[in-house]
């Protein structure tokens, strides 16, 4: 605790204590004891003031707490000291009447150096000394107009000149009023120039401010209407001697601690409410009073009942509005998603893209997203990558009522970021849902197209085996065995009937080693051997037509390299069978990380249901490739198939 502000400690331990003896001394019958619950309640900043100035040293704030009690019970010690026959109890009660400025005091100092001291520059230090300079001239201003004012509480010591004392009186006022003014003209000026932070202390301030200026309204106009007697400026005191300071010692030392912009704007929404609601009833009443007679029962009931219909709908136009005002992050925040959500539902927006909208609603730059693999994988990021939880990152769990949805992960920092992550992932519910099923969806269309990719590749290898046994195995046998047939018939005389027999059987055999080989290159075409451009001309040199070629040797697996010869040659076979073409095309080409395979004719167009081209369709798909057919308008069919490279 900084020592230059152990003067105002000790001045308002003293005010405090000195009051309780001074009230409790001035107890009369007719009531008076609520003073001795004020300066119980006077503890109260004193040991809030108190607590800042350990918890934060070197700042103002806890002497300005202390300050603000002593202020506000000043006037009733030297008011009760007045009622005592103590000495000089005349003279206290003459100044308890024209001390009352200096309540104020305190609660301008406050306001003066709230949250961070005095702001910089000459002209605060003037408005600084213009607190007690202001309370000091009205006090004077009142002491020498004593005897014009009713009723008369003591003489005047110095009587100033009648014409003179009204204006005296309005100037001393209007200082005071200027001070008040730029007081809170501080508050405004801080608030618009600070940080976030700052504006967050602030709006502890001005709620619990704004809340004893409506109970100070409040007990004013009950006490104008008689009634209530001074008991009525209770509330008033238990606000600013309680609710004030418990609002500073928050907005210092926790300023974080609850939703004040929620606390704020719900609170001014109801006022603002409740002022029109008031309104609306008083001027139903004038006007059915008017139309109807002053004492018409229905026309009251009838206002009542249209203010109470009015009241919930108002209070949401009312509500929104001041959110738009006082809670400016909350509703950037919900507006921001909410547009999101709707583009998501319409199409225009990618689900995916939802790490990048709270990052701006959060406004955290290194906020990060993480889903549950629906796979069990763990968690993933929003590509499908696994990733692991770092230790210096705060989570906030996204569950359902049974599911565990994801996590989110940001820097460590202030409870009023957490809850404004919380706020934007409860109301991005819906893309980030879609996004964790997305990438579950992702992950088995992936694993289907690498599990059909390996069933595929394990068939061509199985081909390719067959193929090989078949030409290395049984096909070499039965030529062994047809020479040795023929050896044996050339041993034979010319005449043996047995000549005729080995003749039949050397040729049954050699048709079935032909056989063989139309199965073995079935399963694989041989002159793919060669390469897919040399494959495919030998292809065009046995077709009927002219075939134009423009192939590319491109490089691939042999598994698209096979599914592209079948690709050309069934659509070869498909238009010499149904199109009456008189040309045929084939363009083979690298389209980016794909290999394009297009067939086209000149015939009369139109593709039969029995074509042929659903197995076709299936081979090229079954490699993750897509086979389009299209028929001119004129005649001419194109078939074309693009298969993945990397297959």
């Amino acid at each position: 605790m900084s020592r230059r502000f152990w003067p105002i400690w000790l001045a308002t331990a003293l005010c405090v204590a000195a009051g309780l003896v001074l009230a409790l001394c001035s107890l009369r019958p007719a009531g008076d004891g609520w003073l001795s619950a004020l300066y119980l309640l006077g503890l109260v900043p004193l040991a809030l003031g108190w607590l800042i100035a350990v918890r934060a040293p070197g700042g103002p704030i806890g002497a300005a707490l202390a300050w603000l009690a002593a202020s506000l019970l000043v006037v009733p010690a030297v008011d009760a000291w007045g009622r005592t026959p103590w000495p000089a109890a005349d003279l206290m009660a003459a100044l308890g009447v024209v001390a009352w400025p200096w309540q104020l005091t305190g609660f301008l100092a406050l306001l003066l150096v709230f949250p961070d001291g005095l702001l910089p520059g000459r002209r605060w230090k003037l408005i600084a000394a213009g607190v007690p300079v202001s309370a000091l001239v009205v006090g004077v201003a009142m002491t020498v107009t004593m005897d014009y004012a009713e009723p008369r509480y003591f003489t005047a010591p110095v009587l100033v000149p009648e014409p003179v004392w009204m204006p005296l009186m309005i100037s001393a006022l209007g200082l005071l009023l200027v001070v008040v003014v730029a007081c809170g003209a501080s508050v405004v000026l801080r608030y618009r120039r600070g940080g976030e932070r700052t504006r967050q202390q602030l709006r502890w301030l001005i709620l619990a401010a704004g809340t004893v200026v409506i109970l100070m309204v409040a007990s004013w106009i009950v006490t104008s209407l008689e009634l209530a007697g001074p008991e009525a400026y209770s509330a008033f005191l238990l606000g600013i001697l309680v609710l004030v300071p418990a609002a500073v010692a928050i907005a210092v030392l926790r300023h974080d601690l609850f939703e004040i912009d929620r606390l704020l704007s719900d609170s001014v929404a109801w006022f603002l409410t409740t002022l029109i609601a008031a309104a609306l009833l008083t001027l139903g009443v004038v006007l059915t009073g008017y139309l109807a007679g002053r004492d018409s029962v229905i026309g009251l009931t009838g206002s009542v009942f249209l203010v109470a219909l009015l009241v919930f709908p108002l209070h949401r136009r009312v509500h929104h509005a001041v959110r738009r005002v006082l809670d400016r992050d909350h509703t950037f925040l919900i507006e921001q998603i909410s547009l999101f959500v709707e583009q998501v539902r319409e199409g225009t927006a990618e689900p995916e893209e939802i790490e990048t909208v709270l990052r701006v609603a959060a406004r955290d730059p290194e906020l990060t997203l993480l889903l549950s693999d629906p796979a069990g994988t763990g968690l993933v990021d929003l590509t499908g990558a696994v990733r692991t939880l770092p230790p210096d990152k705060v989570q906030v769990p996204l569950r359902t009522a049974s599911t565990e949805i994801g996590v989110i992960l940001v820097d460590p920092g202030s409870m009023r970021r957490l809850r404004r992550v919380k706020l934007a992932a409860s109301a991005a519910r819906l893309p980030i849902e879609v996004s964790r099923l997305r990438i579950g969806l992702r992950r088995a269309l992936t694993d289907v197209a690498e599990s059909r990719s390996r069933l595929v590749s394990a068939t061509i290898d199985e081909r390719q085996r067959l193929e090989r046994d078949l030409h290395d195995g049984a096909q070499q046998q039965l030529v062994a065995i047809g020479m040795q047939l023929r050896a044996a018939q050339y041993r034979l005389g010319v005449g043996d009937p047995v000549a005729g027999d080995l003749e039949l059987a050397v040729e049954r055999l050699e048709a079935t080693v032909a056989e063989l080989r139309r199965l073995a290159h079935g399963v694989r075409p041989a002159s793919l051997d060669d390469g897919l451009p040399a494959a495919l001309a030998r292809l065009g040199a046995e077709c009927p037509l002219p075939v134009d070629f423009e192939v590319e040797d491109a490089a691939s697996s042999e598994v698209v390299t096979v599914t592209a010869y079948f690709v050309v040659a069934e659509a070869m076979a498909n238009t010499l069978k149904h199109a009456r073409a008189s040309r045929i095309g084939i363009n083979v080409e690298r389209q980016g990380d794909g290999l394009r395979v297009t067939v086209r004719d000149d015939g009369v167009g139109g593709v039969p249901v029995d074509s042929g081209l659903t197995a076709l369709r299936d081979r090229v798909g079954s490699v993750g490739g897509r086979l389009t057919v299209t028929c001119g308008p004129s005649g001419g069919t194109t078939i074309e198939a693009v298969l993945p490279c990397a297959s």
